[in-house]
């Protein structure tokens, strides 16, 4: 009697898990997939041949692909200092860099930036002396995309870091390798898929990010009209067609891109031991 209850109980309780799984990926699929039953390939296609539309291509591309290599370039050194080296206020050095900008709510990192770089702020008054002016131009949307990619880049590169064990550089170190040669000999190599699956996260970020980019750099100008604020222009203007075109290719590249990482991006996940 006892089997039979436990053998009733488990059958229960896989079959709730299926049952939940079941609902919340058809809710998933139905949301992801609702936007090609939506539109038609010619209306797709007649979007796709309006000049705001490739604009907003152009300068979403050029401006995620800039500010990605800048996230690389100072973000690799960044996590290399938070992964190897102990001092005091580590833990709120990465709270400030890492964790509080991935927990802004929406927006609230455009405002930053905004009162930040404003003729009245304190970074955009000292540009002023240089007639450098940041809010609402392309350079705007460079940064906004740098601001909310940089945690991404860090946590990913730190991790892949940590994997390293510190006895192989420190083997290194007894034969004479200098700390710059350890880097670009041991450790960086062999954290180069965690540091590749970062800069990739950053840049799938970078391309779908609205909250700071729409603050910071406004929408409205050739310049700065990236897809995702273009979106939300179309939305509210009711012009649909555009707006689900707009989506699609968003949704296809960041499908696209995680497609990347899932695959071909499969580093361990153990320490490597010397």
């Amino acid at each position: 009697m006892g089997k039979l209850f436990q053998k009733t109980v488990n059958r229960g309780f896989e079959g709730i898990n299926y049952v939940f799984s079941f609902v919340l990926i058809a809710f998933m699929f139905l949301i992801i997939g609702s936007l090609f039953f939506t539109t038609t390939p010619t209306a797709f296609f007649q979007q796709m041949s309006s000049r705001i539309v490739l604009l907003s291509i152009a300068v979403t591309f050029g401006s995620s692909f800039m500010a990605s290599l800048i996230v690389f370039v100072f973000s690799v050194p960044t996590a290399y200092v938070l992964s190897r080296k102990t001092f005091w206020g580590k833990r709120v050095l990465e709270t400030a860099v890492v964790d509080l900008p991935l927990s802004f709510p929406p927006g609230v990192d455009g405002l930053i930036l905004l009162l930040l770089l404003s003729k009245t702020g304190i970074l955009g008054k000292f540009l002023e002396h240089f007639h450098v002016h940041v809010p609402y131009t392309f350079a705007a949307v460079v940064l906004a995309k740098l601001f909310v990619s940089i945690p991404f880049m860090i946590s990913f590169v730190r991790e892949a870091f940590d994997r390293v064990d510190k006895n192989i550089e420190n083997v290194a170190y007894t034969l004479g390798a200098s700390s710059f040669q350890i880097f670009y000999k041991l450790t960086f190599p062999l954290s180069i898929w965690g540091v590749l699956k970062g800069l990739v996260m950053a840049l799938s970020k970078s391309l779908g990010e609205i909250g700071a980019t729409l603050i910071l750099a406004g929408g409205l100008t050739s310049s700065t009209g990236t897809m995702s604020v273009l979106i939300y222009f179309a939305t509210q203007k009711g012009e649909m067609d555009k707006a689900i075109a707009l989506a699609i290719i968003l949704e296809f590249l960041t499908f696209i891109l995680l497609t990347i990482i899932k695959f071909f991006f499969k580093e361990t996940t153990h320490k490597i031991h010397a």
